[in-house]
């Protein structure tokens, strides 16, 4: 409890430091995940906390926004698990980025644990890091930086001590067009194709290199859409329904570290599923037709077949500074 209302006070710290009289905009989210295999399930209630200033067309995009705070909470709780292992694990993140002209300044605090924060030093991940936008027009943006991140890498020096520091690039790159929409920010990809038509197609792909083990730490989306109101609609773009394919699972296939134990735990599956969009509420569900789970770095177990049921809701609070 110490460490959420600590991070809490962090994300209202930054609000108030950094806030102009400008726009902010205050999108607190609630979601929850239910995924039921032939051995294994989990349910995953979560929520959190996004904070936005600046003018937000398009939403999110670096170009307009100044400040950017989030912070993000879900658990997992699973049934099956094999001795050894928690069957309670926690997915904790906080990002703060402050943009000033060209300049990007980022801040990040991530932990993936059953033990967050007091298991160890290993079950944290904090980096800070600098940007420079070297590209900026209408429909084309460009940002390279480096990060420091501090955590367990895995990665030991020849005394046998472990490796606290690392560098990580910060890469981002926009591209928008009446045809595709197209963004990286290292290491996911994205892109929407026809993205002013009613039926289009979005699609990512996140590959982490310092935790690709195999083929199945290949985590991607694809979703065939179908929005029955134009972009120009007075309500907007907010409606659509949507089928799709993907490999996902806790977390997005982030390994969660035990604490306290030199243990990793991660399970992922692929499915064909279902969208609704409404803008405040998304619904999605399918049929998954292989699971697996992965305890430690040699054993690997099949978690079958089954479904999921994903609920996401949000809203946004626009204030005048």
């Amino acid at each position: 409890m110490k460490t959420k209302v600590f991070i809490l006070s962090m994300v209202f710290v930054a609000v108030f430091c950094f806030a102009e009289d400008e726009r902010l905009t205050i999108i607190p989210l609630l979601n929850y995940d239910f995924v039921s295999l032939e051995n294994q399930q989990f349910h995953a209630p979560g929520g959190g906390l996004i904070i936005l200033q600046g003018d937000q067309e398009p939403p999110l995009s670096e170009k307009y926004n100044t400040l950017l705070v989030g912070l993000l909470y879900k658990p997992y709780i699973l049934k099956e698990i094999l001795p050894g292992y928690s069957e309670l694990y926690h997915d904790i993140d906080f990002v703060i980025e402050k943009k000033a002209g060209r300049h990007l300044i980022q801040g990040i605090f991530t932990t993936y644990s059953d033990k967050p924060v007091y298991g160890g030093f290993h079950t944290t991940y904090s980096s800070i890091g600098y940007g420079y936008e070297l590209i900026r027009k209408e429909n084309l943006h460009l940002t390279l930086g480096l990060t420091l991140g501090v955590g367990d890498f895995g990665i030991n020096l020849s005394n046998g001590a472990m490796l606290p520091l690392f560098p990580m690039p910060i890469i981002r790159f926009g591209f928008n067009s009446s045809i595709v929409d197209l963004s990286y920010d290292h290491p996911e990809f994205k892109l929407t194709l026809l993205p002013e038509s009613r039926i289009r197609m979005t699609g990512s792909v996140h590959l982490d290199t310092y935790n690709f083990h195999d083929i199945h730490d290949l985590k991607f989306d694809t979703i065939l859409w179908y929005r029955p109101f134009d972009i120009d609609f007075k309500a907007g773009d907010f409606l659509g329904i949507g089928l799709g394919i993907q490999n996902t699972g806790q977390n997005d296939g982030t390994d969660f570290v035990l604490g306290e134990k030199d243990k990793k735990y991660n399970m992922n599956y692929y499915s064909a599923f279902g969208v609704l969009d409404t803008g405040l509420i998304k619904l999605s569900g399918g049929y998954i037709f292989y699971g697996r789970e992965v305890y430690g770095e040699d054993y690997r177990r099949s978690t079958g077949k089954g479904f999921f049921i994903k609920v996401e809701m949000l809203y946004q609070f626009k204030l005048k500074g």
